[in-house]
């Protein structure tokens, strides 16, 4: 899966595991570290712990995801209601893929999907993955929904192509997405 990085200056962030290989780590290092490490679901936690010794970073997972694995996890996540990590970042619940998956929605502008949501390059569309939905499909649907709420110009997904448009755009792609969803 794809990790990403948000340099702030009032914390770095780390979504979802890379591995934990020494050219990713020094060049963390010298950009300031990792403030917390925001795991979008179960399955794309890679090396976590590793980064978690290293780093002391603190790790963000929804409840409904932890496994032994993860279960050190140290701000587990509750509920369905969206979560504000700060002012310019907001967790949303957006049970489908897993039971437990978020997406992250930094500066009202990315959104990091995980498994959740991606472009399809040869569709040229947005779409969301019935074939690896592993909890419930209908959940999955009214997720995206939810996602109609906010406004956003990126899908930065863990797999799967990203998408930039603009916020009438994306709406419409997001729409669009649900119509193919329920078809």
């Amino acid at each position: 899966a794809t990790s990403y990085f948000i340099q702030r200056k009032e914390g770095n962030i780390l979504v979802d595991s890379p591995r934990f290989a020494p050219p990713l780590v020094k060049q963390l290092e010298v950009m300031g570290g990792i403030q917390y490490m925001y795991l979008t679901h179960r399955d794309d936690v890679a090396d976590h712990t590793h980064f978690q010794a290293h780093f002391g970073c603190q790790r963000i997972l929804h409840q409904d995801d932890i496994s032994a694995e993860t279960q050190g996890v140290e701000l587990p996540l509750e509920g369905t209601n969206p979560y504000l990590l700060a002012p310019d970042l907001l967790i949303i619940p957006v049970p489908g893929h897993s039971k437990g998956h978020t997406v992250l929605l930094y500066k009202n502008q990315f959104l990091f999907t995980g498994d959740h949501l991606a472009w399809s390059a040869g569709a040229k569309r947005l779409v969301g993955f019935r074939r690896y939905c592993w909890y419930s499909w209908t959940e999955q649907i009214q997720s995206m929904r939810k996602l109609l709420e906010y406004d956003f110009t990126w899908i930065l997904p863990g797999h799967g192509r990203r998408y930039q448009a603009s916020t009438d755009q994306m709406r419409q792609q997001m729409e669009q997405c649900i119509a193919d969803m329920m078809a």
